[in-house]
Order: C-alpha cells, then sequence, then structure tokens
C-alpha cells in the first residue's frame, strides 16, 4: 500500500500524454492503482480472516522469512545503480531463493537464467541502461 501511494506521487510528477496517445505517466500511474486496489483487498481479506479466526496462524505465524524476503528486497534497491546488474540480480535472486528453500541448484540455475534474460531483453533489445 505504501508504494504504491509512493509510486502514484512519483509518477504524478511525469506527463500524463494526450487522450490518444499515453505519455510516460500514464503506465507508473495504472500500475501503482493496481498495486492500491490488490493492497487494499489483501489487507480486508486478512482483517476477515483475523477476525472469523479461520487461520489462527495468521497473527502468531513465522514471520521470518517474509522479513527475510523484505530485507533482502531492500538491500538490492539500496544497491541499484552500484556495481554490476547481472551479478546484484543474480545475487538477489538466488538469495530469494534460499529464503523460500529452493533446492541450491535449482536455484543458480534458475537466477542465472533469469538474469541473463532481463540483460538480453532490457539491456540489449530495449536498449534500457541497468546500472
Amino acid at each position: 500500500m505504501i508504494y504504491s501511494i509512493f509510486l502514484m506521487t512519483e509518477s504524478s510528477k511525469l506527463p500524463r500524454g494526450m487522450a490518444n496517445i499515453p505519455g510516460p505517466g500514464f503506465f507508473p500511474r495504472i500500475v501503482a492503482l493496481v498495486i492500491m486496489i490488490l493492497s487494499v483487498i489483501l489487507i480486508l481479506k486478512g482483517i476477515f480472516m483475523i477476525i472469523k479466526k479461520r487461520n489462527p496462524n495468521v497473527v502468531r505465524g513465522n514471520w521470518t522469512k517474509s522479513v527475510l524476503i523484505i530485507v533482502t528486497a531492500l538491500i538490492y534497491v539500496l544497491i541499484w545503480g552500484n556495481g554490476n546488474f547481472l551479478l546484484n540480480t543474480f545475487v538477489f535472486l538466488f538469495l530469494f531463493q534460499l529464503v523460500t528453500k529452493a533446492k541450491w541448484y535449482t536455484a543458480i540455475l534458475s537466477s542465472l537464467v533469469l538474469s541473463v534474460s532481463i540483460f538480453l531483453l532490457f539491456g540489449k533489445v530495449f536498449n534500457v541502461i541497468l546500472f
């Protein structure tokens, strides 16, 4: 929810475009709106589950994985722009998969394939500058 608000405020600084030609701010606004709607749905669903006590593990669940994933993502965002894109993305994806209990060889292979694919698609095909 907080991220969608941040994305909405930042994308409002970009031009919207015309009626038939969307500007650079159009797509981020749509993404922010979708994230916000999904966040509200998840929050309401969680509240209703706690109230009905269908799943008591929601309140006293194991938050370790969630915290590790959030910390890993925050570190990746903080090092964005520093170092090598392929290496940073590979390490991020590998750690993310280890936290989710993937087998190490599956984590290495899928992290390698995904980071190289992202680099080739965005860096070479779309000519996006990836730190």
